[in-house]
């Protein structure tokens, strides 16, 4: 069964909107009406079977197309106003976190949704947040091409998911690594004043040692899922991340057109799943980015090709050629052998994400057809809906979202289904 997570960037207004309240991302009343729009959203949602709906972490967009500095508080928020959608993050950046403070956070998220949160990583892409809330931790953003800066922002990265898990899982924590210690100094922390009357009596064995030197931490709470909250990797795209994710049991959300470099990655993720042991069928544990337009049958071809064109210029073409592309994201679209910029010089965008597979759009047996296929040749479990709620008017992106879930989910199985009943509390 395959299933299809929502991918919100929360967003202010349209293009138009943002001009005329620049900048809205400062707009008290604009971000009101988003945070109410969101919970319509997510009812609908949940209401119609998503399985679940994420957003991402960014700083500082005054622009008003991604305004999510904190997708943790956005996941309990929401969450209040749904039964069984997940919520998550696709994904928080971890090298802008300490990765103590990030395991807490998430397990009391985990805790306040009862098991419906899922957990996105991302290494981070953009300079102008990303290197200023990172300085005090030496990494900057990185854009995957193996410089100084790049090397230094995967260390982090790997570093505090190793970190995170180990806190999630183990009740008395000691790390020592290249860039953390557990305790520090790592030899321990002396003279712990309540070693004696509250410690070593009531708290977790081994944290603090007869002389009253802590030893270790007890990271609490635990996580409500155990032994820790589903895991997905944010956008990736090449080898290295797909093998990765492979080793670490992570679901990737891949952003890529191409059906032949789609299974290329995921043989890989295959490969780096054995090399620990699991032994997934192909297709099991991965996520595939796409966007969708669906309409009624019966709808003439020609109307359908007026509308998807119309609805990439205006809601598409700000976040791909706006954002995507200047951040490389185009690189997605490029045809198998294919040279020269993306798109070409005159390409209409509609054109190229549909070329491409990015974009699978059309009346209700169209998109089955398309689906029916993709499926076929490549069994994944997830969809990752690029869904721009906020820039397509609710009164387009609530029907389009209703006929997919009535008329498409249920021919492939799409269904979402309450968090586990059963092993969720250890």
């Amino acid at each position: 069964m395959t299933d299809v997570i929502l991918q919100v960037y929360p967003s202010l207004g349209a293009e138009d909107e943002m001009a005329a309240r620049r900048p809205i991302g400062r707009d008290n009343d604009a971000y009101q009406r988003m945070l109410a729009s969101l919970i319509e959203l997510c009812q609908a949602a949940d209401e119609l079977g998503y399985w679940g709906i994420t957003h991402v972490e960014h700083h500082m967009h005054s622009e008003g197309m991604e305004i999510s500095p904190a997708p943790l508080l956005l996941n309990v928020h929401l969450a209040r106003y749904t039964k069984r959608l997940r919520h998550g993050q696709l994904g928080l950046v971890l090298p802008a976190h300490d990765p103590i403070r990030l395991a807490e956070e998430i397990a009391i998220a985990d805790h306040m949704l009862q098991g419906r949160l899922f957990v996105g990583m991302a290494r981070g892409y953009q300079a102008r947040w990303q290197n200023i809330l990172c300085q005090r931790f030496g990494v900057t953003s990185t854009a995957s091409d193996a410089s100084a800066a790049d090397q230094r922002n995967r260390q982090l990265f790997t570093e505090n998911f190793t970190i995170m898990k180990a806190a999630w899982t183990q009740d008395l924590l000691t790390y020592d690594g290249p860039t953390y210690q557990v305790p520090y100094p790592r030899e321990g922390i002396p003279n712990w004043p309540p070693s004696d009357t509250i410690t070593r009596p009531y708290g977790q064995p081994g944290e603090v040692d007869e002389n009253g030197t802590v030893r270790g931490v007890s990271v609490v709470p635990r996580p409500y899922t155990s032994p820790h909250p589903q895991l997905f990797q944010a956008f990736g795209a090449s080898p290295g991340t797909l093998r990765w994710c492979g080793e670490e049991d992570v679901t990737p959300t891949i952003l890529m057109g191409s059906m032949d470099k789609l299974r290329q990655l995921m043989e890989i993720y295959v490969a780096g799943a054995e090399s620990r042991g699991r032994h997934p069928r192909f297709g099991e544990g991965i996520g595939v980015c796409r966007t969708f337009y669906v309409f009624p049958n019966g709808t003439p071809d020609d109307e359908v090709r007026a509308r998807i064109r119309r609805s990439v210029e205006l809601y598409e073409e700000p976040v791909w050629r706006g954002w995507y592309e200047q951040f490389g994201f185009m690189e997605a679209s490029r045809y198998d052998d294919e040279e020269g910029p993306v798109p070409k010089p005159g390409e209409h965008l509609a054109d190229r994400l549909i070329n491409s597979g990015l974009l699978i759009g059309g009346t209700v047996d169209d998109v089955k057809r398309q689906l029916d296929g993709f499926l076929t040749a490549l069994p994944i479990d997830y969809f990752v809906w690029l869904y721009h709620w906020g820039m397509i008017p609710r009164d387009e992106a609530l029907p389009m979202l209703e006929l997919f879930a009535t008329e498409v989910m249920p021919e492939f199985g799409m269904s979402s289904a309450p968090a586990p009943a059963t092993g969720v509390m250890a």
